[in-house]
């Protein structure tokens, strides 16, 4: 078994809970791009089809005052958050409040700032409004450097870590996602002011001169510790009052926090406290993606010449609601770190400032902070900002010390020395927000090669891949389902040699995202760990996808994984997650062996209750895991489910798979990727009515169609009109597995 240096596992069973069904749900507790996102390079979605997941990763967010927000996030820059009582982090409010009242009231430097929010008041148009609130918030920052707040780490002169706001649109953001990349254009954004001499138009020292023009070249989402989303409507703003006090100027109850509402006669917009019933569509156009081979000279804009796949013509997509176009940036951000804890973001609605929390649980709100009416406020919020550390903006200190960090670290007391690639083409990234955020990458460590190979593998690899990510508290742990796996693996050679090789693991304690909630007062501690994520890194050796494999080959080991998975059933181990990026495997003496990965859904049977929670990737799943009553807890998943799920991966693979490779264009079942749970059952169900006399394999996948046909045709008797079929266990594996199998290879 894996050398876990210390590290201790969750014991309990997870837990059941009743699902909406409106809820999209791929993975318990799981929402919206967690669904798709961790199989971008694999099922080939592209990171603009993420957008509608994104939007329902968002729809649903945590509400909390904005004074309780601020005194989190100043408690947070003292080092100390979790020993502070709520008394003394009421006073470390007000203490802040006090000291910053003097640069809103006395002297030249006040009436500077009223006069940049009175520009910010009197211009209608959006984009002209981003100067004078970069200006005004970058004036504040220069008098925050000489403010004291007792308990508060005083100010250094660093510029790699000193902040300020800088105008960014509308120069484009690039990043790459797994071959593909991104492209962004926030309003503004916080950067270090290293980052925004590097990129001034022009030489200045003063502070207010640097940031309120667009950079002279693109940032990287690595230099990007914020964004701010503005919004501006034709109403008047009232101008700053003459004199400031340190009370909350309460906003209406409509404008108290944003949500995602849809305007019938135009684009979503910004409103108070109606709840969200509609979302993008998820077929909506997009062109924020394109092949990162076919990067294009920054800024610059190309068209289409005749067949020309390497040029492309930019179209004007809809733009998304402004909560989900923040959700994308904060998406951005997520990815462009190594297990990155938080992301924290900021809306601007007129005169309005929302902060926005997120991490891999869900999304917290804060209040709105007027910040022409009450000043005070939005300057204890540019005071946390300027004091905060890389880790209070949610950088993880121990793989990524500083922004865009990659090379050797030490993980805490544990004296494990790893070497990371975080810049490899092999990397697989997270695109979202909420979920399991897994990032696999290589790695290298003089102290886990020196370890002996475990007895159940027959993986003679000397490389390694780290994959890090973010499993609810209260599920069984990977590393103890994987140690059942191993006790089965002695006995049983269909699973012996065809399961990970698990060489170290370490839970990261300090890391829960429990604690910001029982600190706002979200949760109590006692259920503290209901639906929350704690940090792990696996380091295993490494694997290929079956996916690069064709003909014969691919049906040989795609098999080994189905006779693995159906021992370890029996044997008591649930694996619930059967997909593309879930088949692997290695080479043996010129031999492909096949290997079931990826356990961190999987369950015992015998915690019983964890059936009923809905688990897979949505493109892989049983039709009848896709319907309402499935997502409201009340199917059981049963063995059934997942053998149909190894049916569904085979002819997603034959139809879009030449040659070991994804199909450029024109892939099949491209809108699998797009739809809900309902619609996609609805397309399955229409693809076994008529796909199969109209879809051909792919030349490299003839082989295996066949046997797909006749998997399918039994898929299709057990949904007649009258209802699923339910089947037990062992006829499941006969009826659509083996039986076809066996036919297959007389034939």
């Amino acid at each position: 078994m894996a050398n876990n240096a210390g590290a201790t596992a969750p014991k309990t069973p997870p837990h059941n809970s009743a699902l909406s069904a409106e809820a999209v749900k791929s993975t318990p507790q799981a929402v919206g791009s967690a669904a798709i996102s961790e199989h971008i390079s694999t099922v080939g979605v592209e990171v603009n089809n993420v957008r509608p997941w994104i939007a329902r990763d968002v729809q649903s967010f945590e509400k909390c005052e904005a004074d309780t927000m601020l005194q989190e996030l100043l408690a947070r820059c003292t080092g100390s958050s979790q020993s502070l009582s709520a008394c003394a982090k009421s006073t470390l409010l007000e203490t802040s409040l006090k000291a910053v009242l003097p640069i809103c009231n006395v002297g030249t430097v006040a009436q500077e700032i009223k006069g940049y929010l009175t520009d910010f008041c009197d211009i209608e148009y959006e984009p002209s409004t981003y100067a004078p609130f970069v200006r005004a918030a970058n004036c504040a920052l220069r008098e925050l450097s000489e403010v004291t707040v007792d308990g508060m780490p005083a100010f250094e002169v660093d510029d790699k870590t000193n902040i300020l706001l800088h105008v960014n649109d509308p120069m484009p953001i690039y990043q790459d996602h797994q071959g593909k990349q991104s492209e962004r254009k926030p309003d503004v954004v916080v950067v270090s002011r290293q980052t925004a001499k590097a990129h001034q138009t022009q030489e200045s020292q003063v502070l207010t001169e640097i940031g309120y023009k667009s950079p002279k070249n693109n940032f990287q989402w690595t230099d990007i510790r914020s964004t701010l989303e503005l919004k501006r409507s034709r109403k008047p703003l009232t101008h700053p009052p003459a004199t400031y006090k340190t009370d909350y100027v309460v906003s209406t109850p409509s404008a108290q926090y944003m949500e995602l509402k849809k305007d019938t006669n135009g684009p979503a917009k910004p409103i108070g406290s109606t709840p969200a019933t509609d979302l993008p569509d998820p077929h909506e156009a997009s062109n924020e993606l394109r092949p990162s081979s076919q990067q294009l000279s920054k800024g610059v804009k190309r068209k289409r010449a005749g067949n020309d796949d390497n040029q492309f013509e930019e179209k004007e997509s809809t733009k998304p609601h402004p909560i989900v176009q923040n959700g994308l940036y904060v998406a951005e951000m997520f990815a462009a770190h190594i297990a990155r804890q938080h992301v924290i973001s900021f809306l601007v609605n007129n005169d309005l400032i929302y902060v926005w929390f997120f991490d891999r649980e869900n999304t917290i709100q804060g209040a709105a902070i007027n910040f022409i009416q009450d000043l005070p406020r939005f300057l204890v919020l540019l005071l946390i900002m300027q004091r905060m550390g890389y880790e209070q903006w949610g950088l993880n200190g121990v793989f990524e010390p500083v922004p865009g960090f990659s090379g050797e670290v030490t993980v805490g007391d544990t004296g494990i020395d790893l070497e990371l690639d975080v810049k490899s083409d092999e990397r697989v990234t997270h695109f979202g927000i909420r979920g399991r955020a897994t990032t696999v990458f290589p790695v290298k460590s003089k102290a886990l090669s020196g370890l002996p190979q475990d007895r159940h593998s027959l993986n003679e690899s000397p490389e390694l891949v780290a994959k890090l990510y973010w499993p609810e508290e209260t599920r069984q742990s990977e590393p103890d389902i994987l140690k059942e796996v191993y006790k089965i693996a002695e006995t049983d050679l269909d699973v012996q040699g065809h399961v990970p090789e698990l060489v170290w693991f370490h839970k990261f304690e300090g890391t829960s995202t429990s604690k910001i909630r029982i600190a706002l007062g979200l949760k109590d501690a006692e259920q503290a760990e209901q639906g929350s994520r704690v940090l792990y890194i696996l380091v295993f050796r490494k694997l290929i996808p079956i996916t690069t494999l064709s003909g014969k080959e691919f049906l040989a080991a795609w098999w080994q994984i189905v006779k693995c998975h159906r021992a370890l059933w029996k044997g008591g181990v649930l694996h619930r997650d059967v997909s593309p990026s879930n088949l692997m495997g290695y080479r043996l003496r010129g031999r492909f062996i096949g290997v079931l990965n990826d356990y961190d859904l999987s369950s015992f049977k015998r915690d019983g209750p964890s059936s009923l929670e809905r688990t897979g990737t949505v493109p892989f799943m049983a039709v009848s895991l896709l319907t309402s009553e499935a997502m409201a807890g009340k199917v059981e998943h049963v063995y059934a489910h997942d053998a149909e799920s190894f049916i569904w991966v085979l002819t997603w693979v034959c139809l879009r798979y030449e040659d070991g490779k994804l199909l450029s264009k024109n892939r099949p079942l491209e809108e699998w990727l797009k739809v809900d749970a309902l619609r996609c059952a609805e397309q399955k169900a229409h693809f076994l009515l008529m796909g199969l006399s109209t879809r051909r394999p792919s030349e490299s996948h003839k082989a295996s169609w066949d046997l797909v046909k006749k998997c399918l045709l039994v898929i299709h008797s057990l949904y007649p009109p009258s209802g699923y079929c339910e089947l037990a266990d062992q006829l499941a594996f006969e009826l659509l597995l083996q039986g076809p199998m066996l036919e297959h290879d007389v034939a």
